[in-house]
């Protein structure tokens, strides 16, 4: 009788550890990358800066955030952020925008912005980052 319990008890113990375990919660995906493309793009005029030639710089942008509710703040609060991003690519020089470094500067300098007015505006400002979508300097 013995060795038909100890039969019976090897049998439910490789059971129990062939059952599957369910995920824990760091398993579970982060949520997918949302993107958001203003559409109208940013023209700049450089005349002033340039020596009287005409310089122009137009940038198209795109939003990216993890989270649907910031895209969405962003989408109703788009007139106030064209506005700000529009006045930040007006500001910058036609030098500084020849350099890598200084389109690197201005994206970081526009993420910052458009973080700022969402935070401002609606308390959400989860946007990952902004891309150049396009960015034109002749």
């Amino acid at each position: 009788m013995s060795s038909i319990f100890r039969i019976l008890l090897a049998c439910s113990f490789m059971f129990s550890i062939s059952q599957p375990t369910w995920a824990e919660e760091s398993d579970i995906p982060a949520p997918s990358a949302i993107y958001y493309a203003i559409q109208e793009p940013f023209t700049i005029n450089f005349l002033n800066q340039s020596q009287q030639k005409a310089r122009y710089l137009q940038i198209r942008v795109a939003l990216k955030s993890s989270n649907a509710d910031s895209i969405a703040s962003a989408e109703e609060n788009l007139p106030m952020l064209q506005d700000a991003l529009l006045d930040l690519f007006s500001a910058q020089t036609y030098a500084d925008m020849l350099s890598t470094e200084g389109r690197i500067a201005l994206q970081q300098t526009a993420l910052d912005t458009v973080k700022s007015i969402l935070n401002e505006e609606t308390g959400n400002d989860e946007i990952d980052a902004i891309y150049f979508t396009s960015f034109i300097l002749q």
